[in-house]
């Protein structure tokens, strides 16, 4: 079974691999990017699409899901990555930044006519492999239920607040 919902997931280092493996193995059609291509290419065998272009990663996706290093890192491939935003896209940062970074990327999005929720994980790539990560979610309820069962296919998601409140939960 492919489900329908169009997914760009970004950043496929130890967490983001096993997370965005566990969307494929959930039926979702997956693009794959990371900075170093080979690792986003090795997700190919698993049925992901990786391409090398940021651009292409996030054309036409539905949802983009970035898992990087830290905040400054996400704010500069979502600089990168918003000429090539599809129209009501919804950004899910699932790195672990500050609250306040995480309130600047749904302030940059919104100006923009998208979506952003900030949902941090906690369980470790076990917890990735394994589909039981705790995702604690920041963001408009709406935007939640839009991909709750998304973020299910990685873990138990629970919408905890506003933008950037998952963040402040995830550090607790």
């Amino acid at each position: 079974m492919t489900l329908s919902m169009r997914i760009s997931f970004l950043g496929t280092g130890l967490m983001g691999a096993p997370m965005a493996r566990r969307l494929l193995h959930a039926g979702y059609t997956v693009t794959v990017w990371n900075r170093s291509h080979a690792k986003a290419g090795a997700l190919a065998a698993a049925g992901a699409r990786p391409v090398a272009d940021l651009g292409e990663a996030v054309r036409d996706a539905e949802i983009v899901i970035s898992m990087l290093e830290a905040g400054p890192v996400v704010g500069q491939v979502i600089e990168a990555a918003l000429p090539a935003l599809a129209d009501g896209a919804l950004w899910i940062d699932m790195s672990s930044t500050r609250q306040s970074e995480a309130q600047q990327f749904h302030a940059l999005l919104q100006a923009r006519g998208l979506c952003f929720i900030d949902a941090p994980v906690s369980g470790g790539v076990g917890g990735a492999q394994a589909g039981t990560l705790a995702i604690m979610a920041g963001g408009d309820a709406a935007d939640y239920a839009r991909v709750e069962a998304v973020l299910a296919a990685m873990g138990r998601p629970t919408l905890v607040g506003p933008a950037g409140s998952g963040q402040v939960r995830q550090a607790v």
